[in-house]
């Protein structure tokens, strides 16, 4: 076995599991608030016109190895107007367990994580001020959240972001890779996770289908693979060395 298989399989033996696998019965993970900006739902739980072909180039919005606990059209919240959105959190080595009820929400993987911006854009909405509801405890607000637009039609959208933690305002100008704020668990999270959505509309909100691009997925024997752009549940990734 080479210097690289060796190294490819340590990090198999590492990271075959990820934060919120040990949590999945604890773990409510949740779409964007209903309240605030309007959510638009279309018949057959997605958006009724399909939209132009893509054009802003996305990346992955954090560095590191993260893993995704929810997909597209998903059937638990990411349905109607949020089908077409994502739920991240770092991933964890095997067997780790998720913090306790009552536990510091520093405790977990994803909490304070930087989130950052995935293509060139526009913020369009940074609404700051909510606080972090403890873990395990859904909140009642709309939460920390930013929206960017990178092209009409096309805006992306940061959810459940920490108290305190948005960096950028209305009208800054964002460069692919610039910090915008950091994982939290405001809103509606229970848990801190990342809720990334891409739009077509800002009022009413509604996300359109995706691709991703710059990133490769884990296999089951610790090697990588390019990512086919759509990332699924349960699949472990990360963003392409620069």
């Amino acid at each position: 076995m080479n210097r690289q298989q060796r190294r490819h399989r340590s990090t198999a033996n590492r990271l075959g599991a990820w934060a919120a696998a040990a949590a999945t019965s604890a773990l409510l993970v949740a779409a964007p608030a209903l309240s605030g900006p309007r959510a638009a739902a279309a018949p057959g739980g997605a958006p009724s016109d399909p939209p132009p072909p893509q054009v802003t180039r996305l990346s992955l919005p954090f560095a590191g190895i993260w893993g995704v606990i929810q997909g597209f059209d998903s059937g638990d919240t990411h349905m109607g107007y949020a089908a077409y959105a994502l739920d991240f959190v770092p991933a964890q080595p095997i067997g780790t367990r998720a913090p306790r009820h009552g536990a510091p929400l520093s405790r977990f993987a994803c909490y304070g994580r930087p989130v950052l911006a995935p293509a060139d854009g526009t913020v369009v909405v940074a609404h700051g001020g909510a606080r972090d509801w403890p873990a395990y405890v859904k909140g009642h607000d709309e939460g920390n959240y930013v929206i960017l637009e990178h092209a009409p039609g096309e805006y992306t959208e940061f959810r459940h972001l920490a108290a305190r933690s948005i960096s950028v305002h209305v009208g800054d100008h964002l460069h692919r890779g610039d910090v915008l704020g950091r994982c939290g668990n405001s809103g509606n999270a229970t848990t801190p996770h990342l809720h990334v959505g891409f739009l077509s509309s800002v009022d009413p909100i509604a996300t359109r289908p995706m691709t991703l691009t710059g990133y490769e997925v884990m296999n089951p024997d610790g090697t990588w693979h390019a990512g086919d752009g759509t990332p699924s549940k349960g699949q472990i990734l990360r963003p392409f060395a620069e």
